[in-house]
Parts: structure tokens; C-alpha cells; sequence
């Protein structure tokens, strides 16, 4: 009974953490896609467009070639991979049919996004990590435990000291054969790899319980549930970069989530790409908001936050930056460069009365 418990505490996570969003998370991708305004180029092949992060185009210019004419193997395998990609796994389905045995293991992958985990274990190949975890997962969620096991020991020695979910399984298993202390260890293994593991951090939730200490177990059930949504905003916005990996706003919304998780050197790295992707002001001044509050908020660093503003503006000259550089300086008492920025704002927008009001605080005159 022990094992069955583990496994629909599982399931119950899975339900709270994957589930909740999902009706909206198809409609939001593709409000977010429908923004892109990108039009099919002549001439521009479905590898061309995939690498343009053009990925849906690609996968229909890809579909059109496989129908006007006989294609090698190949060609059919890489459309299901592209459609694996974006979150299409039945699409993927459907495009491998015709093909044999060498399409198993996408097949195989494709049955355990649609949480097919009866033709998915059959199928998968685990001479890959990611079809090795995706077994091991599918194996536990049907209670297949002496199985999952087995292959948890195979798994090699690199897999164990660089991915959180071997170690967030063998927590598992600690807890299904009644050792909550070795739990309790192998799920803070797992957390040591990756601190925002929403299954490690509800796994050791319950294992604290189990040990007997209560007040923390309810703690970091406490920390998992202020975790979960912060999960579904990173889970929504990697889903969105997926689907269009050169849109400056998805690179800039993954970003945020990723500041939200405490992973302030992944968020920087994905503001600058952003950055890099804008093709207008328009796209590129709010993504430079969001990176000033990164370095002022997360980084603690105004002076840094203040620097990129001006440094900034030199090609995107915006009253939205000013006035943030403006707060910035008045933030580190630079009352002078507060007003130059305020004013330099109040002439790109000479009818703005909140900077208007700002200026006349300044300079005293309210």
C-alpha cells in the first residue's frame, strides 16, 4: 500500500502542477503566436524557417513537401521531432505512421507527452538520458516499481550527478520501502542540482513528515505551494519561446520566470537575447525596463541598472527610460541627474502631467 500511496501523491502533484493551466496554456501560445505577423517567404525552405525560429511555418512548408512528392525517411522523422518540439505529440503521431521500427523511439516519445505510459514504455529509448527519465516516470506512474528500479540503477553515473529528477525518484523509493530519512536525503540531493524542483521539494515535504518532523515538513509544503505558481508562469513561457524562440516578448516573459525562480544569471542571459531579437523600439523598451529592474530589485545593483538605461538610450531614446533612469539616480540621492533625466523625459513627452509633477517635486516647487 505504500508504493500505491506514493504514486496517487504523484498523481495528485501532477494534477496540482500540470493540469491546472493547461486548458489555457493551447489558447495563450497561440494569441501569443497570432502576434508574430510573420508571412511564408518564396523561396525559404522548412529547414530555413526552422532555423529562423519560424517553427510552425517550418513545420507546414515541412508537411507540404511530404505530400507533394515521395520523401526519404529522414524527412518524415524530422517533421515529427519539429512537431515534438513545439507540444504537437499527436501531430507527431500521425506524421510517423507510415514509417517502421526506426520511428519506435520518437513514437515512444511521443506516447509519454500524451501521458500514454502503457505504449510509451514498450517504445522508449533509454540509451538517451531523456528517454531513460521519460521511462523511469512513465514506469512509476503505472506502479511498475520492481522495473523502475531496476532501470533507476542502470541510470549512468553522470545522469546521477547532474539531473534532479534520478534523485527526486529515488526519494520516491526511499519513501515507498519506508526509509523517510534516506528520503529526506535523496530528495535534498535532487534540490542541491535544481532548488526550484517542484517534485523534489513536495517530495521532501512528505518525507519530513514521515521522519516525524512535522514543523518542517510543513514548511517546505508550505515553500512548494508559494513555488507552484511561479512553475506554471516559467512552464507557459518556456512553451511560448518553444513555439517562436526569436519573439523578443516570449524571450523576455521566460526571462521574468525565471527571475521569479531565483535563476538571476538565466534571466539576464535571456533579457540580452531579447534584446538582441527586438526589431522595434516598441520591443525593445519594455524588455529594457525589465532588465533595469533585475540589476535595482534582484541584483541590488541601481548604479548598473542606471548605466545600462543611459547607455541604452542612445539608440532607443524613450520617455519610459528616462523616467525610469530618472527614479533610479533620485533612488541613489543623485538629485541632479534625477532632474536632467526627468527632463530630458518631459521633452519627448512635453504634455505629460505625472512627469511634469515629478520635475516640479524635485525641483521643489510642490
Amino acid at each position: 500500500m505504500t508504493g500505491v500511496r506514493c504514486a496517487l501523491h504523484r498523481s495528485l502533484y501532477r494534477s496540482l502542477h500540470r493540469s491546472l493551466y493547461r486548458p489555457l496554456r493551447g489558447i495563450l501560445a497561440l494569441l501569443l503566436l497570432s502576434g508574430l505577423s510573420m508571412s511564408l517567404d518564396a523561396g525559404l525552405d522548412a529547414r530555413a524557417l526552422w532555423r529562423e525560429g519560424r517553427r510552425e511555418e517550418a513545420i507546414s512548408e515541412r508537411q507540404r513537401e511530404l505530400a507533394a512528392q515521395p520523401a526519404e525517411q529522414s524527412l518524415w522523422l524530422e517533421c515529427a521531432r519539429w512537431q515534438l518540439a513545439v507540444h504537437r505529440p499527436l501531430a507527431a503521431l500521425q506524421t510517423l505512421e507510415p514509417l517502421g521500427s526506426l520511428a519506435d523511439a520518437l513514437r515512444g516519445e511521443a506516447h509519454y507527452k500524451l501521458s500514454q505510459y502503457e505504449q510509451a514504455v514498450a517504445l522508449l529509448d533509454v540509451s538517451s538520458p531523456e528517454g531513460l527519465l521519460q521511462k523511469l516516470d512513465a514506469l512509476e506512474a503505472l506502479m511498475r516499481f520492481e522495473e523502475c528500479d531496476a532501470l533507476m540503477r542502470s541510470a549512468p553515473q553522470g545522469l546521477w550527478q547532474r539531473d534532479a529528477r534520478l534523485w527526486s525518484s529515488e526519494g520516491r523509493r526511499r519513501l515507498r520501502v519506508r526509509e523517510p530519512a534516506e528520503a529526506v536525503k535523496a530528495f535534498e540531493r535532487a534540490l542541491a542540482l535544481d532548488d526550484a524542483d517542484g517534485e523534489a521539494l513536495f517530495g521532501l515535504g512528505r518525507a519530513q513528515l514521515a521522519a516525524g518532523d512535522r514543523a518542517a515538513g510543513l514548511a517546505t509544503l508550505q515553500r512548494h505551494r508559494e513555488l507552484l505558481p511561479k512553475l506554471d508562469q516559467w512552464d507557459f513561457a518556456r512553451r511560448a519561446v518553444d513555439l517562436a524562440p526569436r519573439h523578443a516578448a516570449n524571450l523576455a516573459a521566460l526571462a521574468d520566470a525565471e527571475r521569479e525562480l531565483g535563476r538571476t544569471e538565466r534571466a539576464t542571459a535571456l533579457y540580452e537575447e531579447a534584446l538582441a531579437c527586438a526589431r522595434s523600439a516598441e520591443e525593445r523598451v519594455p524588455v529594457l525596463l525589465r532588465r533595469s529592474r533585475l540589476w535595482s530589485e534582484t541584483h541590488k545593483d541601481p548604479a548598473r541598472a542606471h548605466a545600462l538605461l543611459i547607455e541604452a538610450l542612445r539608440t532607443t531614446p524613450d520617455a519610459r527610460l528616462w523616467v525610469r533612469a530618472g527614479d533610479l539616480a533620485q533612488q541613489m540621492d543623485r538629485r541632479e541627474e534625477a532632474l536632467r533625466c526627468l527632463r530630458e523625459a518631459a521633452r519627448l513627452r512635453p504634455d505629460d502631467a505625472a512627469i511634469a509633477q515629478r520635475i516640479a517635486r524635485l525641483e521643489g516647487r510642490q
